[in-house]
């Protein structure tokens, strides 16, 4: 899903406070493109953002950075890596800083984050009218 997508899919997220960890994360399969990663308040999703940058290749975290080619809305592609409160996702991307101009940093924030324990779904409340796990 593109990034307005993303947004109109729940209003939370719109209304959100949200807490940034980093721009410039690169994916080695994905030369030409940079990744921000953000966690969202509200619902407690940490999601990826893809910003291609069009012949960019080695230079794409660099046009980033000076924010040259920059793309359009709908080129802006979401992933939600994980849904944790801010202290798992604080320690278990521990060290962040050191890992966002490494070569294919992505990997290593998606590894830590599928560490993370999943939360568990509830289903719509039955006819009593207690949410059942």
């Amino acid at each position: 899903m593109n990034i307005q997508e993303f947004y109109t899919a729940d209003p939370r997220r719109r209304e959100s406070e949200e807490v940034a960890f980093g721009e410039g994360w690169t994916e080695h399969a994905d030369p030409a493109s940079t990744y921000r990663l953000s966690w969202v308040e509200q619902t407690q999703e940490i999601y990826a953002v893809r910003e291609p940058h069009p012949g960019g290749g080695l230079l794409a975290p660099v046009l980033d950075y000076y924010n040259v080619h920059q793309a359009d809305v709908d080129e802006l592609r979401v992933d939600i890596l994980a849904v944790a409160d801010l202290a798992s996702v604080d320690a278990a991307l521990a060290g962040w800083h050191d890992q966002l101009g490494e070569r294919d940093s992505l990997r290593w924030a998606r590894q830590r984050l599928a560490a993370l324990p999943r939360p568990v779904p509830t289903r719509p409340a039955d006819r009593g009218g207690v949410a059942q796990p």
